[in-house]
């Protein structure tokens, strides 16, 4: 084999793996400089306030018997904002009513609980934005769910 050859293989596998760890070494550390990065806070004096059996309607089709789904629903909320969270369950029965009854029986059994939590954070933000006023809560969960 031709010298020149056989420097320009090894050359080249020289530069390939000289890349390669480099590709290596650079992507390691920007994954440790997100691990770095704080996480969000999270609320540690925070209070639960729960809203029990919110019963839904669901759309069906015509001809079909109706469907029903029942819900309990946890807000996320602090110390000072709890007396606020519970004086407005009502209100907040209200939103999720009017947020969950647009759902088909269908749509409703193929949705996740976390899809019907983002659902509800979103009817929540869109009102209180259009009041123009912040919610007194951080977070909404679901603690039960039933769709018959």
């Amino acid at each position: 084999m031709n010298k020149s050859v056989v420097i320009g293989v090894v050359a080249a596998l020289v530069a390939v793996l000289a890349g390669g760890g480099g590709m290596y070494f650079w992507m390691g550390a920007s994954a440790h400089a997100k691990a770095a990065e704080p996480a969000a806070p999270v609320v540690k004096d925070g209070r639960f306030v729960s809203l029990d059996k919110v019963i839904v309607m669901l759309k069906g089709s015509e001809g079909a018997s109706q469907q029903f789904m029942a819900i309990d629903l946890v807000f996320r909320t602090s110390d000072k904002q709890e007396a606020e969270v519970k004086a407005q369950l009502p209100f907040f029965r209200s939103i999720a009513v009017r947020s969950l009854s647009q759902l088909g029986a269908a749509q409703a059994s193929s949705m996740s609980v976390d899809a019907f939590q983002q659902r509800l954070a979103q009817a929540y933000k869109a009102t209180f934005a259009g009041e123009g006023r912040p919610m007194p809560f951080s977070e909404v969960m679901v603690a039960k769910l039933i769709i018959e």
